[in-house]
């Protein structure tokens, strides 16, 4: 039984609306309550070992495998069988990125920030271009190794609580990140496990991560910004390694263009 409240409560919804019909690798939910600002589900227990616990390179390889593979069932499946209201009310659009970078430089915390400037100037052209090229998928936004089930056939993601659509591959940068942290595995080894799965060459990927690892960081620095650091103490220690992290992006990016 899994309790959520806040924006965690419509987690029951998302398993509902995007996770199953898109026949994502996920808890099977068997009876949700959902509450004005809270919600409660009855789930599966799909496994009690998540990669935080066993942070193996070849969990987080596998890890990385599964993402292709439901980046690219979602992707094929979503005007299949996702009705339009479905898909707008949780597409985030490439204006919706751009008006989190202007609250972004509004804020108290991050007004005048030099790299959030430099993204301002930069980033519509590559939004443009991203949500042109590549297909809308789902993306999970907490691709972290606390979040992924190790199973006897391969990893399953869980905690889909704040997924949404967009062709932008965030959840990558995170995987990488993570890897990195708990094991050491080699960016160039994630990579090459993704590729395993996917249709997309190294050249196109590598600017995917660039652009899908801002939208990322843009969006987690707007939670944070506006109430994240109130409700995880200690969270504003972050922001300056995730400003710090969209600076090395950034740098990327000017220099493949």
């Amino acid at each position: 039984m899994k309790w959520g409240g806040s924006e965690m409560a419509g987690e029951a919804a998302i398993y509902r609306d995007l996770v199953h019909p898109l026949q994502i690798k996920a808890p099977q939910i068997y009876a949700f309550m959902q509450l004005k600002d809270s919600g409660v589900m009855i789930m599966e227990d799909a496994g009690r070992v998540n990669v935080e616990e066993q942070p193996e390179p070849a969990h987080f390889l596998e890890a990385a495998r599964e993402l292709a593979r439901l980046r690219m069932r979602a992707a094929a499946n979503l005007e299949k069988v996702l009705p339009k209201q479905v898909i707008d009310t949780y597409t985030v659009s490439e204006e919706a990125f751009l008006a989190l970078l202007d609250d972004l430089l509004q804020s108290n915390w991050l007004s005048g920030s030099e790299i959030l400037l430099h993204l301002k100037a930069a980033l519509p052209h590559q939004l443009e271009r991203l949500y042109r090229m590549v297909p809308v998928s789902i993306v999970h936004h907490d691709y972290h190794a606390k979040n992924l089930l190790v199973q006897d056939n391969g990893i399953m993601p869980i905690d889909w609580s704040i997924a949404y659509l967009s062709p932008h591959l965030g959840d990558l940068h995170c995987l990488i990140t993570e890897a990195h942290a708990w094991s050491h595995t080699p960016r160039e080894d994630i990579l090459a496990a993704y590729m395993e799965v996917s249709e997309v060459q190294l050249e196109d990927l590598n600017w995917q991560l660039q652009v899908g690892g801002l939208c990322w960081l843009i969006k987690t620095l707007r939670w944070l910004v506006y109430g994240g650091t109130d409700i995880i103490p200690g969270s504003d220690e972050w922001i300056p390694d995730l400003l710090q992290d969209a600076e090395h992006l950034y740098q990327e990016l000017t220099i493949a263009s």
